[in-house]
């Protein structure tokens, strides 16, 4: 072999390992960074994973000319918000989902009317969504009493709500979570959604399953994605994942152990 042709398939070598540790995370890995792990709503049921944000324009897909990539996206029935949510692994939370969320726990919450986009700004409109710092559950979540409305629905009655605050919400209905029952398909300029998942179930089809064909640097970007959520928490769902069948190696990183 020539001296030549060494170097080039050092080279081909070298750009083949800078292109594998480059590759990017899978969709459904990736978002694990818009996504917050809570407790259990009910009793024995599932850890959730619940969106950090209100799905904006940009991560819908909507067009995004202009300044609209981080607004909330609007104007969408349930069904619409549902399917979208559907297609990506994720669901919209329940009702009871929802109070237990934005009411951190179960916990009845105080927002102050300066910690949330609600009428009494008088700005008629959405502003770009984690705004408002002082706004945010313990948990991390931003925006559940102010911006735009959330779609929820109850599976036993079979109904349909916006729930929260918007941007023209009075700010007395705020701590009451406002719930405003709808159909399906109807759409209104101040409702959008956030998505939720069974932690469980999201893990092992959306995320396991992607464990053997992550090269050294995915594995660590995935730690790291994972890195601010409870340990507590990340060490029960690891526990539940194993026994269900995961890696140890896996649930070893989850856990932090």
């Amino acid at each position: 072999m020539t001296p030549q042709a060494s170097i080039l398939l050092l080279l081909l070598g070298i750009g083949a390992c800078s292109y594998a540790q480059d590759t990017p995370l899978p969709e459904s890995i990736a978002r694990l960074d818009s996504l917050l792990l809570g407790n259990p709503a009910t009793p024995g049921g599932d850890w959730l994973l619940v969106g950090r944000y209100e799905v904006t324009c940009e991560e819908f897909g909507r067009d995004t000319t202009g300044n609209t990539a981080n607004l909330p996206v609007v104007m969408l029935s349930f069904v619409e918000a549902a399917n979208w949510a559907t297609a990506h692994g994720l669901r919209l939370p329940t009702l009871r989902e929802w109070q237990y969320l934005a009411s951190d726990s179960g916990r009845p919450a105080a927002v102050a009317t300066s910690a949330r986009n609600g009428l009494s700004l008088n700005l008629n409109r959405p502003l770009p969504v984690g705004v408002f710092e002082r706004g945010r559950t313990s948990l991390g979540a931003y925006d559940f009493f102010g911006n735009v409305r959330e779609w929820a629905y109850d599976p036993p009655s079979q109904r349909y709500y916006a729930c929260g605050g918007s941007y023209a919400s009075r700010d007395a209905a705020v701590p009451g979570w406002e719930q405003l029952e709808l159909q399906a398909q109807d759409r209104a300029a101040d409702i959008g959604f956030r998505y939720v998942a069974d932690a469980t179930t999201y893990f092992q089809t959306r995320v396991v399953s992607y464990w053997p064909q992550l090269n050294k640097q995915q594995r660590l970007e995935l730690a790291q994605l994972l890195a601010g959520w409870s340990l507590k928490s990340r060490t029960a769902l690891a526990a539940r994942l194993l026994a269900d069948g995961a890696p140890e190696d896996f649930c070893q990183m989850l856990s932090g152990s």
